[in-house]
């Protein structure tokens, strides 16, 4: 690794830090109010922990090394010694009890304060409020394994709040603690569960992927003096039919071959066995309503006849002759239509459609004129696709594509 791609990490890993903070700040600051009773108390405050004294400290370091310990067994334990935490924060807003450091506070001193108005979690209850566990653990799931992308967090909050009587040394912990030593255990764990939870990663390619064959839809130009005119357009939809259909079999023939001739229906026949599934007509024309049935009247007339999908590929079409053809049951691809489609294909499913196209000018049309000028562009858009085996030395057609 050079010092370029190490210094990218680097500052990667230092976004990512900071976009972390940003959000375990936000969750924090939407738990822990920016003062408490006027007292002059404030996040920044708690954030440096000036007035923790030595023993919560300690208090503090047990919750943590609890949670540490328990994490080996189950991931979710970290989840519920946070539950514990801000459930004594909530509280602590309606009960002067817990708003201080109190290393007097028990289990059994906080069931007999409060009432457990759940059966299969901790629902804690005193007079006029209530507050449950589950709750903020749903919250943390949405946070670890969405805003933290920690995936390996566990979505089964009922299975650890459910079992929150196996763990009183955390909940003892986090009740003794005072308001600012519930802040500094909330940190703490959240940097625990940073360092101990795997991240997400995605997987990036780079270089990406070319997009080869929305390349040569977009920018190859379709005319050349040594082919026929139109064989680049109908190499370019073969290659694209053949890429959108790979389960059929196709009959195709040179371009300015009648169909009726060659025994097809269209410019591209698509067979499954011995039926017919698709029609395929291709016309590197503009069609409009003047032109339409002159040029794909063919494919009007299989649309009614047979029951083999119907349709027309052109460079553009205008709105009304597409609806002719649409009300007779063909249906209409122009450029801008592929270039949509094409948006979804992955490379490989381009590079097909590419190897179709090397295939119709090799096999069909039989011109190897038209292979290398194909090839030649390829290499400007994918340098290191599969196809360029076939390629010559010679740059004849560099400026030529």
């Amino acid at each position: 690794m050079d010092n370029s791609e190490s210094e990218t990490i680097v500052a990667e890993d230092s976004i990512r830090a900071k976009k972390e903070d940003e959000v375990i700040q936000s969750f924090l600051s939407s738990h822990f109010p920016d003062n408490y009773d006027g007292d002059g108390s404030n996040l920044l405050n708690y954030t440096r922990g000036e007035n923790i004294q030595p023993e919560e400290k300690e208090e503090i370091n047990d919750l943590i090394g609890e949670a540490d310990k328990q994490f080996d067994n189950s991931k979710g334990t970290l989840g519920l010694a946070l539950d514990f935490v801000l459930l004594a924060e909530y509280l602590s807003n309606y009960d002067s009890w817990l708003q201080g450091y109190n290393p007097e506070i028990s289990e059994e001193k906080i069931l007999k304060r409060y009432n457990n108005a759940a059966t299969s979690s901790l629902t804690l209850q005193r007079n006029s409020y209530k507050k449950g566990i589950r709750s903020f653990h749903n919250e943390l799931i949405e946070l670890f394994r969405e805003d933290l992308g920690r995936t390996n967090f566990p979505s089964s909050p009922g299975h650890h709040t459910g079992e929150w009587k196996r763990y009183s040394d955390m909940l003892e912990s986090a009740f003794r603690l005072s308001r600012e030593g519930r802040y500094q255990a909330s940190q703490q764990l959240f940097d625990l569960g940073l360092q101990r939870l795997e991240t997400k990663d995605y997987e990036q390619r780079q270089p990406p992927f070319p997009d080869p064959f929305l390349d040569v839809l977009k920018e190859y130009k379709r005319k050349h003096p040594e082919e026929e005119g139109g064989s680049a357009y109908q190499a370019l939809c073969y290659g694209y039919v053949k890429a959108e259909w790979p389960h059929l079999s196709f009959n195709v023939s040179k371009v300015r071959t009648g169909s009726s001739r060659q025994h097809r229906h269209g410019d591209i026949d698509g067979y499954f066995g011995p039926d017919l599934m698709i029609s395929v007509e291709v016309k590197d024309l503009n069609i409009d309503s003047e032109n339409v049935k002159s040029q794909l009247g063919t494919m009007m007339g299989v649309a009614k006849n047979t029951t083999a999908i119907a349709i027309a590929i052109c460079r553009n079409i205008e709105s009304d002759a597409r609806e002719t053809l649409e009300e007779a049951g063909v249906r209409v691809l122009d450029d801008a239509d592929i270039e949509k489609q094409l948006s979804l294909w992955d490379y490989h499913k381009q590079n097909r459609a590419i190897n179709g196209m090397v295939h119709f000018f090799a096999n069909v049309e039989e011109n190897p004129t038209g292979i290398q000028r194909l090839l030649t562009f390829i290499k400007t858009v994918d340098p290191e696709n599969s196809a360029l085996a076939h390629l010559h030395d010679s740059n004849e057609f560099v400026t030529e594509n």
